[in-house]
């Protein structure tokens, strides 16, 4: 690893915005982004927050990206989440993926409405992370929101996926409004 300093990850965190599909001539790239993850690990800077959460490209990053939330959770809800809203919007299917797997480790009603937007998601992986993280969520409406997509609902595996959160004891303790 060679040395860098928060300016120079910063800059290549935004360079990086999002990352191509894993590729094998992508792999010394990643391990820079390898490199980036340790430093801010090191070196905590909000900066790279939403760097971070819009960076994910499709695939895993050769196993980096899953090594990213525990960069995240370095900062507060309150830093986290409000970055986290607005890559749940994104175009790029990479990140909606990832920042649905970390919005599981920032539960908070505010996540509700986007990571509800990703139960209509093309992708059933999406959906499944969604999922996921809504259980994670103590809020009565999660329960009349699942009780909603078990309905529309046509991927086996997602509908598995609902039926196994409407039963974890977070939300059976809930009574919907």
């Amino acid at each position: 690893m060679t040395y860098m300093n928060s300016a120079q990850a910063i800059m290549f965190l935004k360079n990086n915005q999002p990352f191509t599909k894993d590729t094998e001539e992508k792999f010394e790239v990643i391990k820079k982004y390898n490199d980036v993850r340790v430093h801010f690990l090191n070196h905590p800077d909000p900066q790279c927050i939403p760097l971070f959460l819009n960076s994910f490209g499709e695939g895993s990053g050769f196993g980096v990206y899953q090594l990213i939330e525990d960069v995240l959770m370095k900062y507060s809800i309150e830093q986290v989440v409000p970055h986290l809203i607005t890559a749940l919007h994104s175009e790029h299917i990479g990140v909606r993926y990832w920042c649905a797997h970390i919005a599981a480790s920032f539960p908070t009603p505010s996540l509700i409405t986007p990571l509800s937007n990703l139960l209509s998601d093309p992708d059933p992986d999406i959906r499944r992370a969604a999922v996921t993280a809504l259980s994670q969520i103590e809020d009565d409406r999660i329960i009349g929101l699942f009780k909603g997509v078990l309905e529309k609902e046509t991927d086996p595996d997602v509908l598995e996926h609902i039926q196994e959160a409407l039963t974890e004891p977070k939300l059976t303790s809930l009574t919907p409004k």
